[in-house]
């Protein structure tokens, strides 16, 4: 008697305890105590197909801002840009520190930028940043070092042409493309014939390994996960261990010989990233920031923040333009005018001069849009979002597959049109791939360089068709955090100019 007492009193605290901090969220379905809207989302995921259509479904149904209980915890979800702008740019410091999933926490212990908070993080990300810039992010030293590549990747192109046709595997084209920019700078060298299997390795590990993560994964505590879902678990965290080795083995390999005299640096001819990093830790003995484990942590960071989300955009768009042909044609037509006939490259100086091209990469870029759920923020206090109450302890984020989708802003938004941003300018400041606020991405200026400069220059010189079937536009994953595309082959047709 005494036991079944305790659990109803338990329930009813429980569940007047929910009821009352509700009060004090934006509106949402109602919420089971410790299991929250699990059973809902679950249901909606079926019914929908999709993480996306299901945010888009609450959306519809209680508004730009709404809250979904993950369990125990309340997530506010924003789906405005102007409430976004306004909690994530205009009270920027406030919501600097994202919630570390804790499976990525037992991984890293706090170090490295994409899950960390507080000094470690703002120290990391300044030097990052001041550190790409040296190398020349947002310089023409960058647009140097895209367009060698580039002009690489095409020379290899052209060397296998039968006809002047060239049949590619998109994906692997852009990888190794892309690929070979980050690491450029990351580590000083690029991927050809004699080491690019070593990078489609690493690259099939990464790939892999995001599409076994689950939102589930990404929130459970790891002592759940561990206890009861065990396998799951162990396979997740070796996964990671064994990606965070394999791209930084140059790097530790770098450090060790730096270490024992064997590599030298020249302080006022840094080369790389690594290096400058290797510099950092010589002038920071005993830091633990600047240190083996943050080197590996924070070169993998830096290798997925200047691989995943361009290489996924550039596959997105080529699978568009397949889709769209008279987009491909138009863009062509405008970028052959303002170089004189393709008869020179594009250049960053040209984007004044082409503004369908840009209207077409924003169309490109809502499309994309990669991350399924984006990353959530820490609300450290009670404050008010959208009219509505938010209380402290809550998680919050600006959902941008759902802002991307908004129907109310993008009008018929399955619809690939670029037009809607000739017709309506300022639109194209609602497109925000890279996040906004103090977490935006970190290598937002090099992806913006790399698909301006990669698209528009394959244009001039090429004209592609699809190679068997027309690629689908349908997300490959749509349960995952990130979205993935479909593997397509296509034709690259050289472009005759005489």
């Amino acid at each position: 008697m005494f036991l079944l007492l305790l659990i109803i009193s338990l329930v009813t605290w429980l569940t007047v305890r929910q009821v009352l901090k509700s009060k004090r969220l934006p509106p949402g379905p109602i919420s089971l105590p410790l299991i929250g809207n699990l059973p809902q989302i679950g249901y909606h995921l079926w019914r929908t197909g999709g993480i996306v259509p299901t945010l888009n479904y609450y959306r519809k149904h209680y508004g730009d801002v709404f809250t979904l209980w993950l369990g125990p915890i309340p997530h506010v979800s924003i789906t405005d840009y102007d409430i976004s702008h306004e909690v994530f740019v205009k009270n920027a410091t406030k919501y600097a520190d994202k919630p570390v999933p804790p499976i990525m926490n037992y991984v890293r212990h706090g170090n490295g930028i994409f899950f960390s908070n507080g000094e470690k993080w703002q120290e990391l990300r300044r030097f990052s940043m001041l550190t790409m810039r040296n190398m020349g992010m947002g310089r023409d030293l960058m647009e140097e070092k895209i367009m060698a590549e580039l002009n690489s990747r095409c020379s290899e192109v052209d060397a296998q042409s039968e006809n002047g046709v060239t049949v590619q595997t998109v994906n692997v084209f852009f990888d190794l493309t892309v690929g070979s920019v980050i690491n450029n700078m990351l580590m000083g060298f690029r991927f050809d014939e004699r080491n690019k299997t070593r990078f489609l390795t690493f690259k099939h590990m990464l790939d892999a390994a995001m599409e076994r993560f689950s939102p589930l994964d990404m929130t459970l505590p790891a002592w759940v996960l561990k206890k009861f879902f065990s396998k799951s678990f162990d396979s997740l965290v070796t996964d990671q261990l064994k990606i965070m080795d394999y791209v930084s083995e140059d790097a530790v390999k770098r450090y060790r010989d730096y270490m024992n005299g064997k590599y030298e640096i020249d302080p006022d001819n840094v080369e790389d990233f690594v290096d400058a990093f290797l510099l950092k830790m010589k002038q920071n003995p005993g830091s633990d920031i600047y240190n083996e484990e943050n080197l590996k942590v924070i070169v993998l960071d830096l290798w997925i923040t200047g691989q995943e989300t361009t290489t996924m955009t550039l596959i997105s768009a080529f699978i568009r333009f397949l889709n769209n042909p008279n987009v491909m044609d138009k863009v062509r037509e405008e970028l052959m005018k303002v170089t004189n006939g393709g008869t020179r490259d594009l250049s960053l100086k040209d984007k004044n001069d082409t503004p369908y091209f840009t209207a077409t990469l924003a169309e490109i870029q809502r499309h994309a849009s990669i991350l399924n759920v984006n990353f959530w923020r820490v609300n450290h206090e009670p404050t008010v979002i959208g009219g509505h109450p938010v209380d402290s302890g809550c998680f919050i984020a600006s959902q941008l597959s759902c802002l991307h989708t908004n129907e109310k802003v993008f009008e018929d938004p399955e619809k690939f049109d670029p037009e809607r941003f000739m017709r309506n300018e300022k639109l194209i400041q609602q497109v925000i791939p890279f996040g906004i606020g103090k977490r935006s991405c970190l290598g937002e200026a090099l992806a913006k360089a790399e698909l301006y400069l990669i698209i528009g220059n394959l244009l001039l010189r090429y004209n592609f068709q699809p190679h068997g079937p027309i690629p689908s536009t349908k997300e490959v994953l749509p349960f995952s955090i990130a979205k993935r595309c479909v593997v397509y082959d296509m034709k690259f047709v050289k472009i005759n100019k005489n």
